[in-house]
């Protein structure tokens, strides 16, 4: 059975991003930019004393690029990444919630080598970019200058947006985005769904929302905490042998843990559900968009088919009951938004007017989800 959220209580299980593996390679990139045969990895490093203040890009290019050319490119295609380049000098770089500003305290210095770990220090961004390098940005005070050090993969903010969800739930002039990641490496591990509001929402909302919506999503709620959640055949239980995290977000690019299923979610964010062992705890990956159910079985129990799925303009019901028996559809609120009795074994409801979305359609005491377009 599908569990109602309680609030969320503050819990230890609460973790920090962190480096998703012990090493970083050219496969382990995922942002890319640029055009060419040749390829080259940027790592900029904040040295902030937080988990996640390395971070990788690669770019894309030709014979004869220079590393100037590089980050450029990188900042015109990542909207999280902001750079300041005066006289050919890298002054400032800023990247989610960290920010490198020249001289407050400190400068940023390069670097280059063939591997993250034989990076050296050179000579700026004038450098010439060769197939398979890598180049570093690292905020230092220079006694020592320190070398970049073990980047997370950058997301590129456009590979999901609201725009890409399918599965849409709730009502309101305002929407978000919900990914739930099961990190199983089991084939498509994240999902996502949208859900409609007014005004703020919480991640406690948006769940309840597409719990309710969406027939293969269940969850457990203990004392207030995120147990388990399952979906198509994934399932993520708590402690057996991990725990879920949650996180927040603008896009896809710029997560970061919250306090929470009760963190507020305002229009146009990401709410993020990751089964994580937290050491470190792991982001949620770019999803899929959870589909919405295209075939509403016959229930052998109860007689009752529903078709077709989604419906635009009539839905068919074919029951095993006398005609004149009462039909009820009524959207996720519960309000009822049509009304009709059955005519036999095959009778049909007028949708053509109701906005699309999903819905609950009744006959006698059988409930069953259906989808308008």
């Amino acid at each position: 059975m599908k569990s109602l959220l309680r609030a969320f209580s503050a819990t230890a299980l609460l973790g920090t991003i962190g480096v998703q593996a012990q090493t970083f390679t050219l496969a382990d990139v995922r942002f890319w930019t640029g055009a060419g045969p040749d390829s080259t990895v940027l790592v900029v490093d904040f040295h902030d004393g937080t988990e996640d203040s390395s971070y990788a890009w690669g770019y894309l290019h030709g014979a004869g690029a220079t590393a100037e050319e590089m980050v450029n490119a990188i900042a015109a295609a990542d909207a999280n990444l902001t750079v300041d380049i005066q006289g050919g000098f890298l002054n400032s770089l800023t990247y989610n919630g960290h920010a490198g500003i020249g001289g407050q305290p400190d400068w940023w210095s390069t670097w280059s080598g063939t591997d993250l770990g034989g990076m050296q220090m050179n000579m700026g961004l004038a450098e010439t970019l060769s197939n398979g390098s890598w180049f570093g940005c690292s905020y230092t005070d220079f006694t020592p200058a320190l070398p970049p050090g073990m980047p997370l993969a950058a997301i590129n903010p456009a590979a999901f947006t609201a725009g890409d969800v399918a599965f849409w739930t709730g009502s309101g002039a305002h929407s978000a985005v919900l990914v739930v990641d099961f990190q199983d490496g089991n084939g498509a591990a994240s999902y996502a769904w949208g859900f409609h509001f007014d005004g703020t929402t919480t991640g406690e909302a948006m769940l309840n929302a597409v719990a309710a919506a969406d027939p293969q999503f269940a969850m457990v709620v203990t004392s207030g905490f995120l147990s388990d959640i399952t979906y198509d055949g994934h399932a993520g239980i708590g402690g057996q042998p991990d725990w879920w995290s949650t996180w927040s977000a603008t896009n896809m690019g710029n997560w970061t843990t919250n306090l929470g299923i009760g963190t507020e979610v305002e229009d146009g964010g990401f709410f993020g559900c990751s089964y994580t062992d937290f050491n470190p705890a792991l982001r949620p990956g770019v999803p899929v968009a959870a589909s919405i159910p295209t075939l509403v079985a016959e229930r052998a129990n109860e007689g009752i088919l529903v078709y077709p799925q989604p419906a635009t303009d009539l839905v068919n019901i074919r029951y095993a009951a006398a005609a004149g028996e009462p039909v009820f559809i009524t959207d996720l609120s519960g309000k009822v938004v049509r009304t009709a009795r059955t005519g036999g074994l095959l009778s049909a409801v007028d949708v053509s007017s109701l906005a699309p979305g999903l819905y609950v359609l009744q006959v006698g005491s059988v409930k069953q989800t259906i989808v308008v377009q």
